[in-house]
């Protein structure tokens, strides 16, 4: 009998203290290298066919695509310089590639260690993305670049980033996949790949 007390009571205890679990995430400012203010918006935004594909260490993520595809045509549209179109036709493409390149061996070492105790010690797990994006225009030929950027997020009692407010892992994103077009949409207007 008093074995079985002690399973509830430590069932007890862990269900409690996973109650009181969160998930932190901040995006690192560092990568933040364009503002909407920085970018010149154009009356007649080019339309562009946009093609996305996730992966994650390399291998692709099929599930996460469409997710990174509504979150990359919605950056672009925010940003007036782009308009995305699902016209086979168009002639200007945006292909996006983000590539999650987490340690997932370390991030499953620290799950196994954040588990062991409990959650009383917390963890800091890093997502860091490489973006590739290709824009093809007809008259101007293709162009490449590649964008980092990262997501710190934090379970359990670990201190946060100096200045950075934590979010969720899914707005998270969000903010990154906007970042990085923002970043493209700056550098291929300093370019002259935007003017008519």
């Amino acid at each position: 009998m008093k074995t079985v007390l002690k399973l509830s009571l430590s069932l007890a205890c862990m269900a409690s203290l996973s109650a009181c679990v969160t998930t932190r995430s901040y995006v690192d400012p560092q990568y933040r290298l364009a503002s909407p203010d920085s970018v010149q918006r154009l009356a007649q935004p080019i339309p562009v066919k946009v093609v996305t594909e996730f992966r994650t260490n390399g291998a692709p993520t099929a599930a996460a695509t469409p997710v990174l595809q509504r979150q990359v045509e919605q950056a672009l549209l925010a940003g007036g310089v782009f308009a995305p179109t699902s016209d086979a036709n168009a002639v200007a493409i945006i292909h996006v590639t983000a590539n999650d390149m987490t340690d997932l061996k370390d991030a499953h070492k620290k799950g196994v260690h954040y588990g062991l105790t409990f959650g009383t010690s917390g963890i800091e797990v890093n997502d860091d993305y490489e973006f590739t994006v290709t824009y093809r225009n007809g008259t101007r030929g293709d162009y490449n670049s590649v964008y980092k950027h990262a997501i710190h997020s934090t379970i359990g009692d670990v201190g946060a980033p100096a200045g950075v407010t934590p979010t969720t892992t899914a707005d998270a994103f969000s903010h990154v996949v906007q970042d990085v077009m923002l970043n493209f949409t700056q550098e291929a207007q300093s370019k002259g790949l935007t003017a008519s």
